[in-house]
């Protein structure tokens, strides 16, 4: 006599949720096969990015009104201000260099004594 499998209920709920995922695969390559689909996804996408851009632009004017920096005007800013660090950058880099490469001035020389 062969004993009973034993019943194990989380072996029986992940062989439900693989068999689960393997239907809605391939539901779903079947479905993003189909050209209008892609288009139609194509579509949202692009409203998508327009309703942004037009939330941008009224966010702009809103912040302009009360006197206030977009984000494009501080990115500007982040921007104008990393260039403004690169040339101190060089120019100590130079000033650097520059102060190696010439002699100082010798010192004079120590020629009194006490008492001359």
């Amino acid at each position: 006599m062969s004993s009973p499998p034993p019943s194990d209920p989380f072996a029986l709920f992940r062989n439900w949720v693989s068999e689960w995922e393997k239907l809605v695969n391939q539901h779903g390559a079947e479905l993003l096969a189909k050209p209008e689909v892609a288009q139609a996804m194509q579509q949202v996408s692009s409203a998508k990015l327009q309703v942004q851009a037009a939330s941008d632009a009224q966010m702009a004017k809103l912040l302009g009104a009360a006197n206030l920096p977009s984000k494009a005007d501080i990115e500007a800013l982040g921007t104008r201000l990393a260039g403004i660090e690169a040339t101190l950058a060089r120019i100590e880099v130079q000033l650097r260099g520059s102060a190696g490469a010439q002699p100082r001035k010798p010192k004079p020389a120590r020629t009194r004594k006490p008492g001359d």
